[in-house]
C-alpha cells in the first residue's frame, strides 16, 4: 500500500489546506500501488464566501510520461479530482463552469481533493503542485506540492539538469522549439520568490508560474498554445532576464 507522509499547511492567502501530503511511496511490485491516491482538505478559515477551482502544475516528471493522455500508451500518468467530478488524465486545470466550481462558506472544508498517480511500470520520482483559488485570481492561491516516488533511492527532486550560473538565472532545459512540454531549469536567491512567464509576440501573458528560493525544474504545458515565437521571463528583484521559446506542433 503506498505510503502518505504530510502535514497541515497554511498558505499565505486563502483558502487553507489542511493535511496536505508531501511524499507518496510506492513500489512497482506492489499490486496495490498502481495507483498511488492522496488527499486533503480545502479550509474557508475567512469571513468571506470563497469560490474556488484547482489546478495542477508540473514540477518534475518521470519518463516516458504520458502527456497528453493516450489510452493504452506507455509512461505514468495522473489525474485529480475536485469538487463533483474526476478530471481526464493529464488535466491542468479544473472546469469554471457553473456547478463544477467549489464553494465554501466561511468556516466550511470541502474533502473533495484527491490526486491519483499511475506509475504504469516507470520507476523514479516525479512531482506536482496543486494550487486552489478564485478562478482569475491566481495571485491568492494555497498551494502544496506533493512527491510521488515509485522504488527511488532518493525521495526528493533533481537537479542534476540544471547548469546555471552561481547566483541566480534560468534557461530552457529541453528540447527547443517545444511541442507539448518545455522544461525550465532556475537558480534563485535562497528566500527570494520570482516568477516565471510567458508572453506572445503581441505582448500577452499565455502562462505565470510563481517560483521560491533555490534551484528547480518546472514544466510549461505547451500544448495548448498556438505555433509561433514566445518570450519566456523571469524577474528577482528588480533584474529581469528574458530568452524566446519557439512552439511547434
Amino acid at each position: 500500500m503506498a505510503v502518505a507522509i504530510g502535514f497541515g499547511t497554511v498558505a499565505w492567502s486563502q483558502p487553507t489546506l489542511s493535511g496536505a501530503v508531501d511524499v507518496v511511496e510506492g513500489s512497482l511490485s506492489n499490486p496495490e500501488d498502481d495507483v498511488m491516491a492522496f488527499h486533503w482538505d480545502v479550509t474557508n478559515e475567512t469571513q468571506d464566501t470563497l469560490v474556488l477551482m484547482a489546478s495542477r502544475y508540473i514540477v518534475q516528471i518521470v519518463q516516458p510520461f504520458n502527456l497528453p493522455y493516450v489510452e493504452d500508451a506507455e509512461g505514468a500518468h495522473e489525474r485529480f479530482c475536485w469538487g463533483p467530478i474526476c478530471y481526464p488524465m493529464g488535466s491542468m486545470h479544473s472546469n469554471t463552469s457553473d456547478g463544477l466550481l467549489v464553494t465554501l462558506l466561511p468556516g466550511a472544508t470541502d474533502t473533495t481533493f484527491v490526486g491519483d498517480y499511475y506509475p504504469n511500470g516507470v520507476a523514479g520520482v516525479s512531482a506536482f503542485e496543486y494550487c486552489f483559488y478564485p478562478p482569475g485570481q491566481e495571485e491568492l492561491s494555497a498551494c502544496h506540492t506533493t512527491l510521488l516516488c515509485v522504488d527511488a533511492e532518493t525521495c526528493a527532486l533533481s537537479t542534476a539538469d540544471l547548469d546555471l550560473g552561481p547566483e541566480w538565472g534560468w534557461s530552457f532545459a529541453s528540447e527547443n522549439p517545444a511541442d507539448e512540454l518545455m522544461a525550465v531549469s532556475y537558480t534563485l536567491f535562497p528566500g527570494v520568490e520570482a516568477t516565471f512567464e510567458l508572453f506572445d509576440l503581441s505582448g500577452t501573458r499565455v502562462q505565470s508560474t510563481s517560483l521560491r528560493g533555490g534551484q528547480g525544474l518546472i514544466w510549461l504545458d505547451t500544448g495548448g498554445l498556438s505555433n509561433g515565437i514566445y518570450l519566456g521571463s523571469m524577474q528577482q528583484e528588480g533584474q529581469i532576464m528574458t530568452s524566446k521559446l519557439v512552439v511547434s506542433h
